[in-house]
């Protein structure tokens, strides 16, 4: 009966937002003179996150300002206040006119601003191949900025506002200088509450690592499989070390879900103390994919949707993370001496941009291993959804506790939150502590990004399918198969060729 009532809200939800006919233009606030005066409503997103829906409106040259009467919605889109309003240009990061049918109510509703993704051949192909990125973190890796993490790629709602903590396992800072530089190269709006870097003592010759939890520990000795088993033979080459060749796979035709298994041997890394399996993955674009049918299918009714989350009980948030959960993460299991498997835990880390490198302890019989003793493991995870780029068995020793650095900010906009648009970018620099090269760096982030509606996913708005992902995601993923396997060989490649603004 709950799951009924949901259902009924969100289809009514829907209904209204299918009777919306919108045609919506935006302008920076640059060029506020030439708005469209024909809209019966402006929006004007503001660099802070709110937005004020006004009418009545007119643009003032001689004051570079707008004023108009209207409603002001914080940054979780719930009504603050009403009434006559002035707004500086400065304070404005985007202005949106629409011509509408429906009540001021709902435009302020909509969260996400529809506009065409013309702009490359790669997404005209397949727009859902379109390139889409939470904000995106490059470090010098010596020789080279590369791109190392991306920050908390699942919230894309400020209801699902996290912190994300990942590993820059790849960067060589030259000095005691670090310079971490932030884009935006989607058709996104990032909202970032903060980016610290933490720095944690290694030990002598090893590394420290992160749990999924965020915890760190001492890597005394890292050792690579000597055999990686999958369904395609032979996979330790790809595995070895932290460098860009992965092992992947393809997903099944008729189910996304679909799982499959890698099995690993190890020999146990010098030293005393503890195991850990040492996972270095980034996500397929199978993410990205599905992410994006969800809002197809939602379609004119998005803002609404959005909505209903943002207003919504704990029950429907974790209703939303229900494909996550379907598909599921890498799950890490060790061979006991029968010889069964035995869960240890698993790794989970939400993007498609950056490989993010991960520990599993592995539980207590495994505990002062010695040297030299053969270690059995196997991965279970869903087929074609993680590209693994390491695997390793780690000797641990004991927890860190980091250094935590804040940045100077470089940049228009100088203290946080940083609200960016596409093509925008900051760079953060990072006062090392003494000897650098005997500390891990970690990139610590929280925020939450929305994304741009593409005027081409509008044609497939379909309110039951979109039910259908929240409601009953096993069902919705064989839904999907065949269609994702008729792009999956190509979406690597689409992906990288639609980037908005490039680096």
């Amino acid at each position: 009966m709950r799951l009924g009532r949901w259902l009924a809200a969100a289809l009514a939800l829907s209904a209204l937002g299918c009777a919306e006919r919108l045609a919506r233009t935006t302008k920076p606030p640059a060029e506020a003179g030439t708005l469209d005066q024909r809209s019966q409503y402006l929006k004007a997103h503001m660099k802070d996150g709110r937005l004020y829906i006004l009418s009545q409106w007119s643009v003032s040259d001689a004051t570079h300002s707008v004023s108009g009467y209207g409603d002001l919605f914080d940054p979780a889109r719930t009504l603050v206040g009403s009434g006559p309003y002035t707004i500086a240009l400065g304070d404005v990061a985007l202005f949106e006119t629409n011509v509408v049918s429906s009540s001021p109510t709902i435009v302020g509703l909509s969260i996400l601003t529809v506009l065409t993704t013309g702009v490359t051949l790669a997404c005209l192909t397949n727009p859902k191949a379109c390139y889409g990125s939470c904000p995106t973190f490059y470090v010098w890796d010596g020789t080279r900025e590369l791109l190392q993490a991306e920050g908390f790629s699942g919230s894309v709602a400020p209801a699902l506002e996290e912190t994300d903590l990942d590993a820059l396992y790849r960067a060589q800072p030259s000095g005691r200088v670090l310079d971490v530089r932030m884009t935006n190269e989607a058709l996104e709006t990032h909202v970032v509450k903060h980016v610290h870097l933490l720095a944690a003592p290694r030990p002598a010759g090893g590394r420290v690592l992160a749990t999924q939890s965020g915890a760190l520990w001492q890597a005394l000795a890292l050792a690579p499989p000597h055999a990686c088993t999958a369904a395609e033979g032979d996979c330790a080459a790809a595995v070895r070390t932290l460098d860009g060749r992965e092992r992947t796979s393809t997903t099944d035709p008729s189910d996304l879900a679909t799982r499959e298994q890698i099995d690993l041997e190890f020999s146990a890394p010098a030293g005393q103390g503890a195991l850990g399996v040492v996972v270095g993955a980034r996500q397929t674009f199978l993410t990205t994919y599905l992410f994006y049918q969800a809002l197809a299918y939602m379609g004119r009714s998005v803002g609404a949707w959005m909505a209903t989350l943002e207003r919504g009980d704990r029950s429907l948030l974790e209703r939303v993370r229900g494909l996550d959960r379907a598909l599921g993460g890498i799950e890490v299991l060790v061979a006991d001496a029968g010889g069964r498997f035995q869960p240890a835990g698993a790794v989970s880390e939400v993007g498609p941009l950056a490989a993010d490198v991960k520990v599993v302890p592995l539980p207590s019989p495994w505990t002062g291993v010695r040297a030299g003793q053969p270690i059995r493991v196997r991965l279970r995870l869903t087929r074609g959804y993680w590209r693994l780029d390491l695997l390793a068995l780690a000797r641990l020793g004991t927890r860190v506790e980091p250094v935590r650095l804040l940045p100077s900010v470089m940049g228009k906009q100088k203290t946080f939150p940083l609200v960016t648009l596409p093509g925008d970018e900051y760079r953060f620099r990072f006062q090392l502590p003494e000897h650098p090269e005997r500390y891990e760096l970690f990139l610590e982030s929280r925020g939450y990004y929305l994304e741009w509606m593409r005027e081409e996913w509008l044609r497939e708005e379909d309110p039951a399918r979109a039910a259908l992902m929240f409601l009953n995601p096993q069902a919705a993923l064989r839904l999907l198969a065949p269609e994702f396997k008729r792009h999956e060989a190509r979406m690597e490649e689409l992906f990288w060729r639609s980037r908005y603004a490039r680096p």
